[in-house]
């Protein structure tokens, strides 16, 4: 993808998008910046629809990020492909996917003051989380993942499945009895 080629899609001229992006960098920080308030929007209100069970919360805040993943396979590949540099260099960037983070953080924290996940450092634990969904994501959105008749299995279905594998994984002592 080149900046000429951004400029025919959106049909201005290719020297208009040097107003507004220096370089195809920015141009995909933009992208992603938009993908990681998204992401973290969705994420929140997912969260956010289980105010008094922060189990379901989190379970919740994974699949939507799996929803995300397949409803917008080009922006996460731009949010995680490796295509921006350093997340420094766009501060409005960076401070989106911090955001995005910080919601994923709080769902995992919620849930271990409440006692449904065991305790411990809540960062490794929601990184478990992160990947698992991004795994997810990325498995469907690339087409990796088929039921036994070779039809994709709905998302959704994947998703809360998966993430409740996670959660047994993580429950505490007590509630695993």
């Amino acid at each position: 993808m080149s900046l000429r080629e951004v400029a025919r899609a959106a049909g201005v001229s290719h020297t208009a998008s040097y107003r507004h992006f220096p370089s195809k960098e920015s141009l995909l920080a933009a992208i992603a910046e938009q993908g990681f308030v998204m992401l973290g929007d969705a994420v929140g209100a997912a969260v956010q629809a289980h105010p008094d069970d922060p189990l379901a919360g989190l379970q919740a805040s994974g699949i939507a990020y799996v929803e995300f993943g397949v409803q917008y396979p080009h922006h996460l590949q731009i949010m995680f492909g490796g295509v921006i540099g350093d997340h420094a260099d766009h501060p409005g960037l960076k401070q989106a996917a911090e955001g995005a983070y910080e919601r994923l953080r709080e769902a995992v924290h919620n849930a271990q003051k409440s006692g449904h996940i065991r305790a411990g450092d809540e960062r490794i634990i929601a990184l478990a989380s992160w990947a698992q969904v991004h795994g997810l994501a990325l498995l469907i959105a690339g087409g990796q993942i088929a039921g036994d008749d070779g039809a994709l299995p709905p998302p959704r279905y994947l998703a809360t499945e998966v993430t409740r594998l996670l959660q047994q994984g993580l429950a505490t002592a007590a509630k695993k009895k």
